[in-house]
């Protein structure tokens, strides 16, 4: 635990440097074990090569030839200088001729026999065998024997093996010499590529110190913005990402400080009418009717309208802490007419002189993905928008209908319609238009707060509006099951 602490707080150059170097060390240690590997096999085929001729030159003097060949013979000094051991017995194992080098002894020479057994008569008689017979320790150092060994027949008829056991003594010391070598090498490869390694990380690293340095120095609230010209590609990029980031970060500031002022501007105006009304109140309304009465209205309202400004600014907070509502069931048709015919009533109730028409086609299994309540939310804004802004004698329409993986809802009117320039923000927080802000009318939250419940729920909202003619309120919603809406 304490090391992966110190591992997190290495510096990415260090960091770079200690792995580079590991596997660098990681790659020298394969290629020398490989290599090593092959050589002892290079020098064991070489080993085995001199052997088979060895046992063809015995082999082409003939077996009782050699087998009447006095002790001091040039074989005997083969064996000296190799470390081996010619060795001819017959049948029953008994020697017939045998040299053998000074490391050999009679026991240990009787002891490498031993574990190599007369070959069987047969088609595989004459067949040269390969063995490692035997190995072990003495004095001198460590010892490990290659047999060859091959059956030969008699001119009388007998037959017997001819062996000769060699000494892997020079192949183990040229190998360990070798790996000496290597490591040597190795290690110095090693030391001169951290050193390489942190010039080179040091100079890759100078431009991106160069840019942490130039962010350290960046401030925000419309501060310069980074403009290094000489970067790698890499940090080009990442110097963009910068700037971007600091533009969107000026734009939610700017949007904070719009948002923190209008709130503001929204709470001071029914704050002052309310001190106003309690001043005339503690003045003259303490036994005047004709001053209290008024006074309490009016207070009674402003504080009404504080509390749905209130509300309305927590239901925006609460929708901006969550990316998605959750959906239930959805609603169906059923659900769907019988929302549709509330909300008819209701706003007949307020209008009676308006015409409003509503409209539900889904299909049997077709159901929008949002709940009744939240649904209903958005709809009773958009239809009170509507009939504040519908003359007497005009119509409302409310329709939804099912499009492949959609559904389509839609809120229009035959009203004054919404002017070009006003168009593009009336999603925006606390913007009113000049009529709305003429009449005192909401907060300018109503259509934000639509805005986020359509979208927590995967939907699109969007209006349409010409001045004169009306407007039209557009709400796309996912169907149960389907993915996000698209198209608008």
């Amino acid at each position: 635990m304490r090391w992966a602490t110190r591992a997190h707080r290495r510096s990415i150059e260090a960091t770079l440097l200690v792995w580079s170097t590991l596997w660098c060390a990681v790659v020298l240690l394969l290629f020398t074990a490989v290599f090593m590997v092959s050589y002892e096999a290079t020098s064991l085929i070489g080993q085995k090569r001199i052997m088979e001729l060895e046992m063809a030159a015995l082999l082409g003097q003939g077996a009782d030839r050699l087998a009447e060949e006095a002790v001091t013979t040039t074989w005997d000094r083969y064996a000296a200088a190799t470390d081996s051991v010619i060795r001819l017995t017959d049948a029953q194992g008994d020697v017939l001729f045998q040299i053998m080098g000074p490391v050999f002894t009679g026991p240990v020479v009787d002891e490498i026999a031993a574990r190599v057994p007369m070959p069987a008569q047969g088609p595989n008689f004459a067949k040269p065998h390969w063995s490692y017979p035997y190995a072990w320790r003495d004095a001198n150092g460590y010892h490990r024997v290659l047999a060859l060994t091959e059956g030969v027949r008699f001119e009388n008829g007998g037959y017997g093996q001819l062996s000769i056991f060699t000494l892997l003594d020079p192949i183990r010391q040229a190998a360990l010499h070798m790996l000496a070598v290597f490591v040597v090498l190795d290690a110095a490869v090693i030391a001169l590529f951290a050193v390489g390694m942190r010039v080179l990380i040091e100079r890759g690293f100078r431009p991106l110190a160069r840019l942490m340095a130039g962010i350290q120095q960046v401030e925000w609230r419309k501060a310069g913005r980074l403009s290094f010209s000489d970067l790698p590609p890499e940090l080009m990029s990442l110097q963009e990402s910068v700037n971007q980031m600091l533009d969107r970060i000026d734009v939610a500031m700017d949007d904070q400080r719009r948002f923190v002022a209008d709130a503001s501007h929204e709470l001071r105006t029914p704050l002052a009418i309310i001190a106003g009304h309690a001043n005339l109140l503690r003045r003259w309304g303490r036994d005047n009717p004709h001053v209290w009465e008024p006074a309490v209205r009016n207070i009674v309202l402003e504080v009404g309208r504080l509390q749905r400004l209130v509300d309305e600014l927590l239901a925006l907070s609460n929708l901006d802490q969550v990316d998605e509502l959750p959906v239930g069931g959805g609603m169906g048709q059923a659900e769907m007419d019988e929302m549709f015919a509330r909300l008819r009533d209701d706003a007949l109730l307020l209008r009676p002189d308006l015409e409003i028409e509503v409209s539900v086609h889904l299909t049997r299994g077709g159901r929008v993905a949002i709940q009744p309540d939240r649904l209903r939310q958005v709809l009773v804004g958009l239809v009170d928008n509507a009939m504040r802004h519908t003359p007497q004698g005009g119509w409302i329409r409310l329709m939804a209908r099912e499009e492949a993986t959609t559904a389509r809802i839609t809120v229009s009117d035959n009203g004054e319609g919404i002017p070009e320039d006003v168009l593009p923000h009336v999603f925006e927080r606390f913007y009113r238009g000049e009529a709305a802000r003429r009449e005192g009318q909401g907060a300018g939250l109503g259509l934000a707060i639509s805005k986020q419940v359509v979208e927590r729920y995967g939907g699109q909202i969007y209006v349409r509006s010409a001045v004169g003619k009306g407007t039209t309120v557009v709400i796309v919603l996912p169907l149960v099951g389907q993915g996000r809406a698209s198209g608008g």
